[in-house]
């Protein structure tokens, strides 16, 4: 089986092509534009396994959250792979991929991508048990979360920002700062992908990215709207 994954939630760039009897992931760090490149690189990565896109079986994508003009990119770009060849496709969410790319430790887990104007993407897990659900928010708005959660491991492109506000607000946190972060997820996307695709199948195409907040789009369409009905 030919799996494609990769996530396009930030301008970080995670990409992995796992075959029967080869793999690769590669991280494109820096200012990736994922809509002029992210075919390139689909390209690029199957021509070095001697494959091309109609040889994949399955596609793989974060849904977010993260960047609204990113996930679309992504996401619309696996789902036109899925539509032409007839093969299923499945979503993950970011922040549940950046958490198992960082598994090997065992405590706490705090995920985080920017997510501008001062506000952050977060999730907050703890083995199996999830203690903060994919949350658009700031240091102060999950601090009780943290203070419960013992030891955290912070982690995530976005990592050492947060925790340098965390460490403002309360110098006694027990926190760690992943310092391999941001890292390659593609691979966590697979196994994740994988699982989800056994448990509960395919995605519907009808289904988008994971946004937790309206498009800076959406704000001034609902502010225009309210402005003309005031």
């Amino acid at each position: 089986m030919n799996i494609l994954s990769l996530d396009t939630s930030t301008d970080i760039l995670s990409i992995a092509l796992k075959g029967d009897s080869f793999y690769e992931e590669r991280i494109v760090k820096g200012s990736f534009s994922h809509s002029e490149n992210l075919l390139g690189e689909i390209e690029s990565i199957l021509g070095r396994h001697g494959q091309r896109i109609k040889n994949l079986d399955l596609v793989i994508a974060a849904k977010g959250p993260g960047s609204f003009t990113g996930l679309r990119v992504g996401i619309s770009t696996l789902k036109a792979f899925s539509l032409a060849l007839s093969i299923p496709m499945v979503s993950v969410g970011t922040l549940e991929a950046i958490e198992h790319s960082a598994a090997i430790y065992d405590g706490a887990i705090l995920s985080v991508i920017d997510a501008k104007k001062r506000r952050f993407y977060l999730r907050l897990s703890k083995g199996e048990k999830v203690l903060v659900s994919e949350r658009d928010g700031n240091a102060e708005d999950i601090l009780d979360e943290i203070r419960g959660a013992g030891r955290v491991l912070i982690t995530g492109p976005d990592a050492a920002i947060f925790k340098s506000k965390l460490d403002e607000l309360d110098p006694s946190l027990d926190l760690l700062l992943d310092t391999y972060a941001p890292r390659c997820i593609s691979r966590s996307l697979i196994d994740l992908g994988l699982k989800k695709l056994e448990s509960v199948g395919a995605d519907d195409m009808g289904e988008g990215p994971m946004y937790i907040r309206r498009s800076d789009a959406e704000e001034a369409l609902i502010k225009r709207m309210e402005e003309n009905n005031g």
